[in-house]
């Protein structure tokens, strides 16, 4: 089974009982990068989190070339419309600051950025068999979109073992260091505004098997990717934690957080950013 499949809707894993709460899980190491399995465990870039800021803004509109591919197969998505909002309210309003064109048949289209965020979030929707997907703290200059598909959605009962709800929505990602590389050994907790949700039941993991990472329930952090998610998340706004070890045996140290739009039957890809001063 791909990463991809499983970040896409389950997309981003499997393991379950695994919140990240204030305590470390039994076992868990410290905060690592491993871009691929056969890679080696290396330490972490960290020293900014608490003051880490982004570039600055664009000062003018900017024109930006989109391609919107399938989150699963990499192929092109013809006839996805892209959204992008400067601010959660913006999203909650549903008030976009720019709108694309549907995608051409190459899965590209245009859209014109505007002045004043470093940092955007897309909605990609409208395409043929796909669900809505929203991709919350990306580069403005990052043209890149993907879209998930009702196929990969289809495949949530057997990856897991557990029914999607289509009254709630998925929440997926990765925290990145200060080198914007993703972190293994980091547990996520959530909660929402929009109703109870159970972290340690909800929040899944990776798993390394053999050359690639498979969804585990048993796993309780993340693996080198960096990928977790979390299912069946009522609409509204979550808060999404992580949370990670910067030494071995020391004490759990909260990396990112981030407050994300969630919509029923929709995906919410979430770019953790190492914590910025005053968070």
């Amino acid at each position: 089974m791909s990463k991809r499949l499983v970040l896409a809707l389950c997309v981003a894993g499997g393991g379950g009982g695994c919140g990240g709460g204030t305590a470390p899980v039994k076992g868990q190491p410290a905060a690592y990068v491993q871009p691929t399995v056969n890679d080696a465990m290396s330490p972490p870039t960290l020293g900014c989190v608490g003051s880490h800021a982004d570039p600055a803004a664009p000062t003018a509109a900017t024109m930006l070339d989109l391609t919107v591919k399938d989150f699963e197969k990499s192929t092109v998505v013809a006839g996805a419309t892209v959204e992008v909002y400067t601010s959660l309210a913006h999203v909650n309003a549903r008030t976009p600051d720019a709108t694309s064109a549907p995608t051409d048949a190459a899965g590209t289209s245009k859209i014109m950025m505007p002045a004043g965020s470093y940092r955007v979030i897309f909605r990609t929707f409208g395409a043929p068999m796909t669900i809505e997907t929203l991709e919350f703290n990306r580069a403005f200059d990052d043209g890149a979109r993907v879209s998930v598909s009702e196929t990969t959605r289809s495949e949530i009962p057997a990856l897991l073992s557990l029914m999607p709800d289509d009254t709630k929505g998925v929440v997926a990602g990765s925290q990145r260091d200060c080198a914007e590389k993703e972190l293994g050994g980091i547990t996520v907790a959530m909660s929402s505004d929009g109703g109870s949700f159970d972290s340690a039941t909800n929040v899944f993991y990776f798993q390394d098997a053999g050359a690639t990472r498979v969804p585990s329930r048993g796993q309780k952090w993340t693996s080198g990717d960096g990928a977790y998610a979390a299912l069946n998340v009522p609409p509204g706004n979550a808060t999404v934690t992580a949370s990670g070890l910067v030494t071995d045996g020391g004490a759990l140290t909260r990396l990112g957080t981030a407050v994300v739009p969630v919509r029923a039957g929709s995906i919410t890809i979430v770019q953790l950013e190492p914590l910025g001063a005053g968070q």
